[in-house]
């Protein structure tokens, strides 16, 4: 290697021409500059002519590496190697057309990248020579890396070619054939390569008569390999041939494309593969009216609290299951993809009917709704599926399985293991709960939320204990967004976590203007603890500092958290819930009665007060509510804790609830959830 050597490096990507540069100058070559864009390369090899182009076929730009390398050989002689991460058949079909000296495959090895550009390098001298003198040629035959071999054409007597003959050939051919230089001279291609199929010969000839090299790849099949092959004519009647075996890096390339396209857990196709395998479909559907087609976007339900209690481990096992048993339960010419963590889609092809495709759905349905066993633990799983038929006008795949995903959405929504048929007006909720997430996002910067307070009172008498924070969202000053719109999307955004700490920060500094401007009240604040900051690690510790930085006694708080939320994960709640008693907060289960308690837990949870929901206490007329209440209250007091009616509107309702014995309430008979300064009045008037 003359360290004289010039190259031209071509990336769109930054960091990897960096890094190219920097290995090909330790290598001893000198860059003659690092450009980015096809359009800018013909100017550069005017301005600064190089002996090499390392040129990545994927540029941004009007011009790709393919077309700016066939600008480059209109004007120039200078040879091409092709920088590429994987490209489709029709890129790889086309970069052939430019006749290009290698392909170095990212991310690059050093050894393949120097041993590609002295391959490159010395394929162009060596055609230089070639094309100037046979002499050139037989100087450097023996001493070349590449195999060489020097054939004439066999013509019969009625003129026609029928084979060709070795004249000469150099060691590197003999390798690569595995074959002495004696047992090749002077045979015939047929003996040498027996099954050797007529389009070498017809090709040799063709380079034989008309004189004018060729340049090409090919899969020589007698000997299993792929070629790399330059053939000239040195005379009449006779080819030469300088060949480079490109098998490792063939299947390097394929093993690459493997890995791009399939997933490495489930060896799935991945989401590129499955938009490529849907691409095909729709274009057969559009050339094929009477064809249809259906996708099955499936999600599995509660996957990540697997995840999280059984480890990563064994959910990675479980999601190899699921791909295995999905693909069992559709049709081999089906396509099943993993195209997310624990998403799957199915692409169903050529499908008669619309029931077909809900068939399929509920047969997957059925199958994961069967035990899994794994490592001798066992789990139920459930999925939700949205289903979507085309071609139905899309044009881009993509869309498809946005949409397919937004009607699996509404069938979670709906509880989950159920399947939904996606429609247009799902797309519409969707926009909207975008635009939703988007604005949130924003008010949370511009901190533009505010708390509303409800009043609770002590039934018995009748006094003023303390309130509710309740948060509220004025969007943009067209009025208040319920919170059962906006919530929902802040907990599945993880948004909640910075919103539920100023809830607090905002509720706490409340709670201390209005203990101190009457400390004989000995005032509370309960505050909603939604389930995904029950869950966050540094609930307790971020709790705890708020609570020093504030002059209030720590029982004046109140947790609420839901029914539900403790009862996800009670072994790991009731460790939570002990955290955060011994801040010495008070801790108020939310909605009692809507969910599935366990007494049994009940009693092993450090609780202060059941809240009894509102749909009970507004209905207490109807026997059955009324004695669900009287219930509650009635266990509320065996395990020694308070209870607060929810949603009392009536006189009627807070009499019945003083003789069951309820101690607190709250509801619009009281009042409805108001603004600050209307809070501060009930405190003052207390």
């Amino acid at each position: 290697m003359e360290k004289c050597t010039q190259i031209l490096v071509v990336e769109d990507e930054a960091i990897i021409a960096l890094e190219m540069t920097r290995r090909l100058e330790r290598l001893g070559y000198q860059i003659t500059g690092a450009i980015s864009r096809g359009e800018d390369v013909v100017e550069a090899v005017q301005s600064n002519p190089p002996n090499l182009i390392l040129m990545d076929i994927m540029l941004a730009g009007e011009l790709d590496g393919i077309d700016a390398a066939r600008k480059v050989q209109e004007q120039f002689d200078i040879p091409v190697v092709y920088l590429t991460a994987h490209s489709d058949d029709n890129t790889l079909e086309r970069a052939k057309t430019t006749t290009p000296y290698g392909y170095i495959v990212k991310p690059i090895d050093q050894m393949w990248l120097l041993s590609t550009i002295e391959i490159a390098l010395h394929k162009h001298n060596v055609e230089i020579a070639l094309r100037k003198t046979e002499q050139r040629f037989r100087s450097l035959f023996e001493t070349m890396q590449s195999a060489c071999a020097l054939h004439e054409m066999i013509i019969d007597e009625s003129g026609t070619v029928v084979d060709f003959v070795f004249l000469e050939v150099n060691p590197a051919y003999c390798s690569m054939v595995k074959r002495t230089r004696e047992d090749l001279l002077l045979r015939r291609g047929s003996e040498v390569f027996p099954g050797l199929e007529p389009y070498w010969i017809r090709l040799y000839n063709d380079v034989a008569q008309k004189g004018a090299p060729i340049h090409l790849e090919e899969y020589f099949g007698v000997l299993g390999k792929h070629l790399d092959i330059v053939a000239y004519s040195p005379e009449f009647g006779q080819v030469a041939t300088i060949i480079h075996d490109l098998s490792a890096q063939k299947n390097v390339e394929q093993k690459l494309e493997y890995r791009t396209f399939h997933d490495p857990l489930t060896d799935l196709p991945n989401r590129a593969l499955c938009l490529d395998r849907l691409t095909q479909v729709m274009e057969r559907a559009k050339r094929n009216l009477n064809i249809g087609f259906c996708v099955l976007f499936i999600d599995l339900d509660r996957f990540k609290i697997v995840n999280d209690s059984l480890g990563p481990t064994f959910g990675d096992t479980l999601l190899q299951q699921v791909g295995r048993l999905i693909a069992s339960t559709v049709r081999a010419m089906d396509t099943v993809a993993r195209v997310g963590g624990d998403e799957f889609v199915v692409v169903l092809e050529d499908i008669d009917n619309r029931a077909e495709a809900v068939h399929a759905a509920k047969r997957i349905l059925d199958r994961l709704k069967r035990a899994v066993t794994i490592d001798d633990q066992t789990v139920y799983t459930s999925a939700s599926i949205g289903i979507l038929f085309g071609p139905n006008g899309y044009n881009h795949p993509g869309k498809i399985l946005q949409d397919a995903n937004i009607a699996m959405h509404h069938a979670r929504a709906q509880g989950g293991g159920r399947y939904k048929v996606f429609k247009e007006s799902m797309r519409a909720i969707a926009e909207r709960a975008l635009s939703l997430e988007t604005e949130l996002r924003l008010a949370i910067e511009a901190k533009s939320f505010e708390l509303y307070f409800q009043p609770i009172y002590a039934l018995s008498p009748m006094k003023l204990s303390g309130f509710e924070a309740l948060l509220r969202w004025n969007r943009n000053g067209s009025g208040l967004v319920s919170p059962a719109e906006f919530i929902p999307i802040a907990e599945e955004t993880g948004l909640i976590i910075p919103l539920g700490m100023w809830v607090f920060e905002q509720a706490l500094a409340m709670l201390e203007t209005w203990s101190n401007m009457r400390p004989d009240l000995d005032l509370t604040m309960a505050v909603n603890l939604s389930a995904r900051q029950f869950s966050q690690p540094e609930l307790v510790s971020s709790l705890s500092e708020l609570i020093l930085r504030s002059n209030i006694d720590p029982k004046q708080l109140k947790l609420e958290i839901t029914e539900t939320t403790v009862m996800e994960k009670p072994a790991i709640a009731a460790g939570k819930l002990r955290a955060l008693k011994e801040l010495g907060v008070a801790i108020s289960i939310d909605d009692f009665g809507t969910g599935y308690s366990s007494l049994g837990y009940l009693q092993r949870f450090p609780i202060d007060t059941l809240k009894v929901d509102r749909a009970f206490v507004s209905c207490m007329d109807e026997f059955e509510n009324r004695i669900i209440v009287k219930s509650v209250i009635g266990l509320a007091h065996n395990l020694e804790m308070d209870v607060v009616a929810e949603g009392i509107e009536t006189q009627e309702q807070c009499e019945a609830l003083v003789r069951l014995g309820c101690q607190f309430g709250q509801g619009f008979l009281f009042s409805r959830p108001v603004e600050q300064h209307h809070a501060q009045n009930f405190v003052l008037e207390a």
